[in-house]
């Protein structure tokens, strides 16, 4: 139990100190570094949620499959001639299968503030293709369907909590800037490459505190036959001093 208390506490250590590296990687042109860590800091976040809680839930297991999918969408991309079109369809599917993790949590308790903010997203999404509607070519119907996902899991992390509420606005304003430099030309923002992947490197993590915040049971809390069984033998002791 306590074992698994450490890998937790590790893979979110070791997860905070590659992402500064990756984006250290960045600042000072290293490509090959760059590989190396944006390919590991997914896993560890898979790692640290493995370690956290049983994949018993509904929940957990969408949560290992979103952070396998978007593992694969920093990996695969590197190993194929069309990175573009393969990196977004893997987080296309990995925000579907967000979605499908914060739709029911959603549903339990959404309030008039949060419903309000299905505009400023839908604005974003629309302006988004708007933008880059000439430079999409063929990609354009894959870049709606991912910037309407986008929007979704964006607008169902708002209605969870506030860990999963900013990091679901994180990660629509890093594929935001990532899609303008993509697909607009022209578009310019200063240190783009570092606001981008800073924000989803911050995103996904608030995203993964926000859903395990919603996961009760972890991995090294007692097993509940155990704390049954120590209350029996209490109560057994009492009845024997008391005879």
């Amino acid at each position: 139990m306590e074992r698994s208390r450490a890998a937790h506490r590790g893979a979110w250590l070791l997860y905070a100190l590659v992402a500064l590296a990756h984006l250290g990687s960045m600042l000072v042109d290293a490509p090959l570094l760059q590989q190396v860590t944006q390919s590991l800091t997914l896993p560890l976040l898979l790692a640290a949620v493995i370690a956290a809680v049983p994949l018993a839930t509904r929940t957990a297991r969408l949560l290992v499959a979103a952070l396998a999918l978007c593992a694969l969408g920093d990996l695969l991309p590197v190993f194929t001639p069309w990175p573009r079109p393969a990196a977004t369809t893997l987080f296309l599917l990995a925000l579907l299968v967000y979605a499908c993790a914060l739709a029911p949590l959603w549903s339990r308790g959404p309030d008039g503030l949060r419903l309000l903010l299905a505009i400023p997203y839908g604005a974003v999404v629309v302006g988004l293709l708007i933008a880059c509607l000439d430079g999409a070519g063929g990609l354009l119907p894959l870049l709606m369907a991912y910037a309407l996902a986008l929007a979704l899991v964006a607008f169902l992390a708002a209605g969870v909590n506030p860990l999963t509420w900013v990091g679901g606005t994180l990660l629509l304003f890093s594929s935001s800037v990532l899609g303008m430099a993509w697909f607009l030309p022209g578009a310019w923002l200063p240190l783009a490459d570092i606001w981008v992947m800073l924000s989803y490197f911050l995103g996904e993590a608030l995203m993964v505190a926000g859903l395990l915040r919603t996961i009760p049971r972890r991995r090294w809390d007692a097993p509940a036959s155990d704390s049954a069984g120590a209350r029996l033998i209490i109560t057994d002791s009492q009845e024997l001093i008391g005879l």
